[in-house]
């Protein structure tokens, strides 16, 4: 799989996972590859190559892209990532209880 596939695999899985507003910025950084912003202030939540203008990462994932990917298939993979460490999260940690990551396994 090239990195541009990988990079579209990532992309379409946020686009799915990220489908109601959470009222803040989401960065995800994947391990060795260009991080991809999700703006849940917009409706529907907006993916970006570049962080939106006049807004501060409100909370940063970190991962393998595979770790990512899988993360987002649903609320329980996503515990599952973070509590084995494959899924790190710092900044605004409150954004966490506003995501409802939707079920798209």
């Amino acid at each position: 799989m090239s990195n541009a596939d990988t990079e579209d695999a990532l992309s379409a899985a946020a686009k799915k996972a990220f489908a109601a507003p959470f009222d803040a910025v989401l960065k995800i950084a994947p391990d060795n590859a260009p991080p991809l912003w999700v703006d849940g202030r917009q409706d529907p939540p907006q993916l970006l190559a570049t962080a939106p203008d006049n807004a501060a990462d409100d909370c940063l994932w970190r991962g393998a892209r595979d770790a990512l990917i899988r993360a987002m298939g649903s609320a329980r993979s996503f515990e599952s990532a973070y509590v084995s460490g494959r899924v790190a999260v710092s900044g605004d940690i409150s954004v966490m209880a506003r995501l409802k990551l939707a079920e798209v396994r």
